[in-house]
C-alpha cells in the first residue's frame, strides 16, 4: 500500500458477517512472525496501555484507559464492552490458554470484560464475534504456563543471558502464531474466511533487556517503544495479503473498525478510529497510558499507592512520555521490582553498571523523548489527559478471590 485507504476499499468481500480478534499477550511489533504478516495488511500500532488489566479492556471497547477507567485487575467496565455485546451476533470469548490451571472452576481470573463463560471458535454460529486472549510470548518464555509455579521461579531456575532469553521469547512468538494459524485454518476449512474480518494484535509489547529501557524485562514500565509498539494485522474478508499499512494506528482502532465492518454501530464515546471506512489524519497522535497502583489499608483506612503512572503521545517517528506522581515512588517501585518481583532475576542476571544508570535516569526524569517525533513536546502535552488516576472499583463487584490474586501474583502482575 503506497497510500492510506479505508480497508473496505481493499476488501473484495460483499459483506462481513463475522469478526475474529486474536490477542497475543505481550507480543511486540518487531517480533511479529512472518507467518502472520504474510496473511494480511500489517499496521504498526501503539498499545493503549502497557498493562493487561487496562490494555485488554481498551482492545474490547475502543477507549483509552483514561476513558474506561479500568487500570487494575480488580476494576471492571461499567457494562459489557461493545465488541462483546450480543446485539444480533453470537459472541465467544476464549482465554483458556492465558492462565495457569486452577484447581477450581474459577477461570478466567479476570472480570474486567463481563464475560464469565468461555467458548471455542467451533461453538459460535455466523454471524459471530469471537475473541481469543492467547498467552502469547508472555513469560515464562519458551514454556507453557503451568511448567513453573511463577514468573519469578522461572527466571530464578532458568536464568539465561539476554541473547538466550530473546531467542526463547522469539520462539514463543512463533508458538502463538502457530496457534493463531490453526484457528485461521478453521475459518478456511469452514468456508468462512471470505465473510470474516480477522484481526491479530497484542495488548502490549515487551522489554527484553535493551539499553533504552534500562535493561528491564517485562512490560508494565517504563513506557518505551519496546513496550508500546504492537502489531495489528487485518486479514480475511478478501483483504490483500502481505501488505503494510502506511502510518501509525492505535489499539483502540480495533473495535471501531470491527464494528463498522460488521455493520454494527460504532459508539460515540470510542476514542479509536474506524479504519474500515476512514483513514487517520497525517497529524494524528496516539496515546498509551498506564497506572499501576496498590490499595493499602489498615484500621478501616485505605489509600492508593502509585507504583508507576505515566501517559504518552506518539506518531510514527517517535513519542513523548510524561511521568506522573513523585520520583521517589517510581524509584521505590523500580527497586522493589528488580529485587523482589517476577522479572527481577532476569534484570539482575543481565544488568551492567551502564544499564543500571540508564534505568535510574529513566525513573528520575519527569518526561522522556524517544526517537525524533515530528511534533513538539507542547503538542504532546495537549494530546494527553491532565488527570487520569480515577479507577472503576465502583462500577461492579470485581473483587478478586484468593486463588485469582495468587495466580496473578505468580504471573508477575501483582505486588
Amino acid at each position: 500500500m503506497n497510500q492510506r485507504s479505508p480497508l473496505s476499499t481493499l476488501a473484495t468481500a460483499d459483506s462481513v458477517d463475522n469478526v475474529v480478534v486474536f490477542v497475543s499477550d505481550a507480543l511486540r511489533f518487531d517480533f511479529l512472525p512472518e507467518s502472520v504478516r504474510e496473511l494480511g495488511v500489517t499496521a504498526k500500532a501503539i498499545a493503549p496501555s502497557t498493562f493487561t488489566a487496562s490494555g485488554l479492556p481498551s482492545l474490547l471497547t475502543g477507549q483509552y484507559p483514561a476513558t474506561h477507567k479500568v487500570w487494575m485487575f480488580d476494576d471492571q467496565l461499567r457494562e459489557r464492552p461493545p465488541l462483546l455485546r450480543e446485539d444480533g451476533v453470537d459472541v465467544g470469548f476464549d482465554a483458556e490458554g492465558v492462565w495457569i490451571k486452577l484447581p477450581s472452576a474459577e477461570k478466567p481470573p479476570l472480570k474486567i470484560h463481563h464475560v464469565e463463560t468461555e467458548s471455542k471458535l467451533a461453538d459460535v454460529a455466523s454471524p459471530f464475534v469471537h475473541v481469543v486472549h492467547d498467552i502469547g510470548p508472555h513469560a515464562p518464555y519458551g514454556f507453557e504456563n503451568d511448567v513453573f509455579d511463577s514468573t519469578k521461579e522461572y527466571f530464578r531456575s532458568y536464568e539465561r543471558d539476554r541473547p538466550a532469553l530473546v531467542e526463547l521469547y522469539r520462539q514463543d512468538c512463533r508458538n502463538s502464531a502457530e496457534r493463531f494459524r490453526a484457528m485461521y485454518d478453521q475459518l478456511v476449512d469452514r468456508g468462512l474466511l471470505e465473510d470474516t474480518l480477522v484481526v491479530f494484535t497484542s495488548d502490549h509489547g515487551q522489554s527484553l533487556g535493551e539499553w533504552s529501557n534500562g535493561g528491564r524485562f517485562g512490560h508494565g514500565h517504563p513506557l518505551c517503544p519496546e513496550n508500546v509498539e504492537i502489531p495489528v494485522v487485518f486479514m480475511g474478508a478478501g483483504l490483500p495479503e502481505g501488505e503494510t499499512y502506511p502510518g501509525l494506528v492505535s489499539g483502540t482502532d480495533v473495535v471501531p473498525t470491527a464494528l463498522s465492518a460488521q455493520g454494527r454501530r460504532v459508539p460515540d464515546d470510542a476514542d479509536g478510529l474506524d479504519l474500515w471506512e476512514g483513514v487517520p489524519t497525517l497529524d494524528r497522535k496516539v496515546r498509551s497510558d498506564v497506572w499501576q497502583h496498590l490499595e493499602v489499608g489498615a484500621r478501616g483506612y485505605a489509600t492508593d499507592v502509585s507504583v508507576y503512572a505515566a501517559t504518552s503521545a506518539w506518531d510514527d517517528t517517535g513519542g513523548y512520555v510524561f511521568h506522573r506522581h513523585s520520583t521517589a515512588e517510581r524509584l521505590a517501585a523500580t527497586f522493589y521490582d528488580n529485587v523482589f518481583r517476577g522479572y527481577g532475576p532476569a534484570w539482575r542476571h543481565n544488568a551492567t553498571l551502564g544499564k543500571a544508570v540508564a534505568l535510574f535516569n529513566l525513573m528520575v526524569a519527569e518526561s522522556l523523548t524517544y526517537r525524533t517525533p515530528e511534533f513538539s513536546e507542547a503538542e504532546a502535552r495537549r494530546a494527553v489527559p491532565d488527570e487520569f488516576e480515577e479507577a472503576a472499583h465502583e462500577f461492579a463487584d470485581a473483587s478478586l478471590s484468593g486463588d485469582q490474586e495468587s495466580q496473578l501474583r505468580d504471573l508477575g502482575y501483582l505486588q
